[in-house]
């Protein structure tokens, strides 16, 4: 640790224990508890958006996040006349949310069911939302016709090319389904342009730490002003995709969602809309047509077959929502 780090530490009234690098920051395990130090410039431009969202949380009865701790010239960012800026953030003792886990999975599925329930109509009126969902899948079906299509004049394929080829029009038909589901959603209309609500952004088993006192949601670094359901959709893609679509799991975290937050049909349909888009497949095309073609990964084409592989228990899993 520098010079102008331990000067830094030295303004907070704690004791520091043991230190570790954790995330391009350091891990501080202290006599007042783990704090996380970051330098401000990688979080400046959202920096005041998350106090005001943790903040408001904190007000309605959620301090389990990475709040940002003054120092003791009650400062929240400790800066330097050479011009480094620090900031620490409480941290948690605890794991990683285990998302094979039913009881990890019904903790995060809660979890941001309460977080969402205090984080609606947080703006005083209606503002625009981050991205425009129906235009963020009109630009990926062009996108995936033009990689198609690049493929497709190729006079040499590899072996990637000629399995993304044979999976094109399977998912590219579930993309064009999707939009114009989406046009027809009573949910998207109501809220998919403008909103008062936040999101995360980036609700993940990543960002949830299982503490033996509850759970600590950190990193809102992508909270944006947008639709609510989209970090559960975010959130139900990751852990299904890890659990091979398993209905079970699936249920588990809606069953611990609605007990903070009930989901009224058109909701529920909305979010099987947003899952049966092939997100995994578009990303990988966006690889491949952003990077060199003369070498494919072979990490890339395991996650073709696997994205293939599980279209049968990701049908399966929809089917089951639609029914619930």
């Amino acid at each position: 640790m520098d010079d102008r780090q331990e000067q830094t530490i030295e303004k907070y009234g704690f004791q520091v224990k043991n230190r570790y690098r954790a995330r391009g920051a350091v891990l501080l395990d202290t006599n007042e508890g783990p704090r996380l130090m970051r330098e401000y410039s990688e979080i400046k431009s959202h920096f005041a958006f998350e106090n005001y969202i943790k903040n408001h949380l904190m007000e309605n009865g959620i301090s389990m996040t990475d709040y940002v701790i003054p120092n003791r010239e009650g400062e929240l960012v400790t800066e330097w006349e050479s011009g480094e800026k620090y900031v620490v953030y409480q941290w948690f003792y605890g794991d990683e949310c285990d998302y094979k886990s039913r009881q990890g999975l019904f903790l995060a599925g809660q979890n941001l069911g309460r977080l969402h329930k205090n984080l609606r109509q947080l703006a005083q009126k209606k503002v625009p939302v981050s991205e425009c969902l129906l235009a963020k899948y009109e630009r990926h079906n062009r996108e995936m016709k033009r990689v198609y299509g690049y493929m497709k004049e190729k006079k040499r394929k590899n072996e990637f090319e000629l399995f993304a080829m044979e999976c094109f029009h399977g998912f590219f038909s579930q993309a064009q389904q999707a939009k114009e589901r989406l046009e027809k959603s009573d949910y998207f209309q109501k809220n998919g342009h403008e909103t008062q609500d936040v999101c995360h952004g980036e609700y993940n088993y990543h960002n949830l730490i299982i503490t033996k006192t509850g759970v600590a949601t950190t990193n809102f670094e992508r909270a944006a002003f947008g639709m609510q359901l989209m970090d559960l959709a975010y959130f139900f893609r990751k852990v299904m995709e890890k659990n091979s679509w398993n209905a079970e799991k699936g249920k588990v975290v809606l069953e611990a969602y609605q007990s903070e937050l009930g989901l009224k049909k058109e909701e529920k349909e909305f979010l099987s809309i947003v899952l049966g888009y092939p997100v995994k497949y578009w990303k990988l095309l966006n690889q491949y047509i952003n990077g060199k073609k003369s070498w494919i990964s072979n990490k890339n084409m395991e996650k073709l077959i696997g994205v293939r592989e599980q279209e049968k228990a990701k049908k399966h899993f929809l089917e089951f929502m639609s029914k619930l």
